[in-house]
């Protein structure tokens, strides 16, 4: 396919946030590129050289056609100063600023490459999602939303083809269910164990538990445009008021851990000096009152219940924080 444009969407969300906790041994599989491959070093031989000639220019594969998509200048407010087709298989970002987090956001759907001729039929509306366009090993065949999502092998795949001529997932907001229909051998395999059911795992014979490393952290954010979440010392004042120690122990997997910052864990950007605040009812409430609150304000809880590695049982985790 031509790559001769490049899509990028950038999207950049500041909330306040109350950190929770985060950290759940689940399975998970990656696979990997095969490393590029440099011809190797070759050296004229001991005779006289002939006299040097200029070497012929190369022309670009037939259908190839470079593209530079570059702002003005830096003052527009993001990162990215320029995207670069350097070749057919080569995107080059040239940056405003330095960002230690590029490789890992180049990860991210928004940076996915498209053939320009695809972008300009579809306007990069909707049809990215609904029939995406991808270079991995399968391909979309239905999704049936709320259900599954079915993909079918691609056999003209660049890489290690896929073994099973289907990949059908599904998901579940129960945790229990999952682990049922895995030990009736209904589905080969399950993402984010409940952890009640940790144990369950390790002690049957028939299953095998792959933890990894978490990279996830709970948060709850705050509207600050919004009375009285506009008011700073409201915002201090919920933060300071919820036992995240008490929530991770009753209600995460065994090895959680309660979150200090909003980065998670593993993440290189990390600032360890940066700390969150400590649990301390009367501060709360004192702040509370200097904001104008001395007896409190009711407020809604909103929450997308779906069931995370990282939260495992958002209802009940969102009940506790009402109380």
């Amino acid at each position: 396919m031509k790559h001769k444009s490049l899509y990028v969407i950038g999207a950049l969300l500041v909330v306040f946030a109350m950190l929770l906790g985060a950290c759940a041994p689940q399975p998970a599989a990656t696979t990997e590129a095969p490393p590029p491959t440099e011809a190797p070093a070759t050296e004229a031989p001991a005779t006289e050289a002939p006299a040097a000639t200029e070497a012929p220019a190369t022309e670009a594969p037939a259908g190839y056609e470079a593209m530079k998509v570059e702002a003005a200048s830096c003052d527009y407010g993001g990162l990215i100063k320029s995207i670069e087709a350097v070749d057919e298989l080569t995107v080059k970002f040239t940056m405003c600023v330095p960002d230690p987090a590029m490789p890992v956001k180049v990860a991210f759907s928004a940076f996915q490459i498209y053939p320009s001729e695809y972008l300009e039929a579809t306007g990069g509306g909707g049809d990215l999602v609904e029939k995406p366009i991808g270079t991995g090993p399968y391909m979309l065949e239905a999704w049936n939303r709320g259900e599954n999502v079915i993909l079918k092998r691609y056999d003209n795949y660049w890489g290690e083809k896929a073994m099973a001529p289907t990949a059908i997932f599904r998901w579940s907001q129960e945790g229990p269910q999952k682990l049922i229909e895995l030990q009736a051998g209904t589905v080969d395999g399950i993402d984010n164990v409940a952890p009640d059911d940790i144990e369950t795992v390790q002690n049957d014979p028939n299953l095998q538990l792959t933890p990894r490393d978490p990279f996830n952290i709970f948060y709850v954010g705050f509207n600050n445009t919004f009375a009285p979440f506009d008011n700073e010392k409201v915002r201090q004042a919920i933060a300071m008021g919820i036992d995240r120690q008490r929530i991770v122990e009753q209600f995460y997997p065994v090895g959680s851990s309660v979150a200090d910052q909003f980065l998670p864990v593993g993440l290189l950007a990390r600032a360890d000096e940066s700390k969150w605040y400590d649990f301390d009812v009367e501060a709360a409430k004192a702040l509370l009152a200097e904001a104008g609150f001395p007896d409190g304000f009711e407020t809604t809880i909103t929450y997308r219940n779906v069931f995370r590695g990282y939260l495992p049982e958002l209802p009940v985790v969102a009940q506790d924080l009402q109380a």
